[in-house]
């Protein structure tokens, strides 16, 4: 039997866009929290054969396992992470199965296939390295598998990305030191990521463009190597070695700019500085006079 259908795809991307500024001294942290819902909607008209009989078997809550591969619980934002995910299942009452990747890209991909393999009715994955995860995205997909990637990227046909306003987040890092400097023609740096983090780099994408915008001049844009305060403190070095009269840096993540922000101290310049995440770290940096100020993100919310 033949039959004309009509088959109307409906594809909602909803993401999460929280990007807010933490800042020292008296004033309360300004909060912009947005949400943005688009919703695209395709009919397609094709003639097919239709012979189909289908059964749909619906799990009880305990028989559902979402296994969560974690970049690493080294760091606090990803500790954060972890619990928004863990939280949500114990409420939800599905079982849950936590591997680290320990910042392996090599381990976290055989972790992926291994969940795969055991089975998960769902995996969320904080990728070490997103563009290394397409085939087993793909695996787990064709396995019925849903997949989901949180924060820093993703590749492969996932069913959802939960990310902040990472571009956002780097023109608010401009804003806050265009607001202390109130000079453009005064020199900028920036501490920048790794660039197999696609989508946390749009966090000096960011505060490029803003700063072009704004009319300052990035003297100097390197990469932090090593993911880390140490990794901070050397690029500061770096940054200012090659630029001696920088006058405010942007680090594109939180443990880095604490980093930064003590190489200044060190050698004693009065340099503005800005972080991202808003980790513990930054914010005692920014209590002790250190840090200026940091754009804070929700990672509980991001694993929830």
């Amino acid at each position: 039997m033949k039959r004309t259908v009509l088959w109307t795809v409906v594809v909602t991307v909803i993401f999460s866009m929280i990007a807010m500024v933490g800042l020292s001294g008296c004033k309360e942290p300004e909060v912009i929290v947005e949400t943005v819902t688009e919703t695209v909607t395709e009919t397609v008209t094709e003639t097919v054969e239709v012979e189909v009989e289908a059964t749909i078997e619906l799990k009880k809550a305990e028989d559902i396992t979402i296994g969560f591969s974690l970049w690493t619980m080294q760091f606090t934002f990803f500790q954060n992470v972890e619990a928004g995910v863990r939280d949500a299942c114990e409420d939800f009452g599905f079982e849950y199965v936590m591997i680290d990747q320990n910042s392996d890209a090599t381990k976290m991909v055989q972790d992926l296939n291994t969940l795969i393999d055991q089975g998960v009715d769902g995996i969320v994955s904080t990728p070490v390295d997103p563009g290394a995860i397409g085939p087993s995205v793909q695996k787990a997909r064709d396995a019925g598998i849903p997949f989901v990637c949180a924060d820093i990227g993703k590749s492969g046909p996932v069913n959802a990305l939960l990310i902040s306003d990472n571009f956002n987040g780097g023109e608010l890092a401009v804003e806050y030191i265009d607001g202390i400097l109130g000079d453009n023609t005064k020199k900028l740096g920036l501490g920048n990521l790794l660039p197999q983090w696609t989508y946390a780099r749009q966090r000096g994408e960011g505060f490029l463009a803003k700063a072009m915008e704004l009319g300052y001049d990035v003297a100097s844009n390197i990469i932090v190597q090593t993911p880390s305060a140490e990794g901070g403190y050397d690029t500061m070095q770096q940054i200012m070695s090659a630029v001696p009269d920088v006058a405010g840096v942007f680090f594109a993540s939180g443990r880095e700019a604490v980093g930064a922000a003590n190489a200044a101290a060190a050698a004693g310049k009065d340099i503005v500085v800005v972080g991202y995440n808003g980790d513990p770290e930054e914010f005692q940096a920014i209590k002790d006079g250190v840090l200026d100020a940091t754009i804070l993100q929700e990672p509980y919310y991001i694993g929830y």
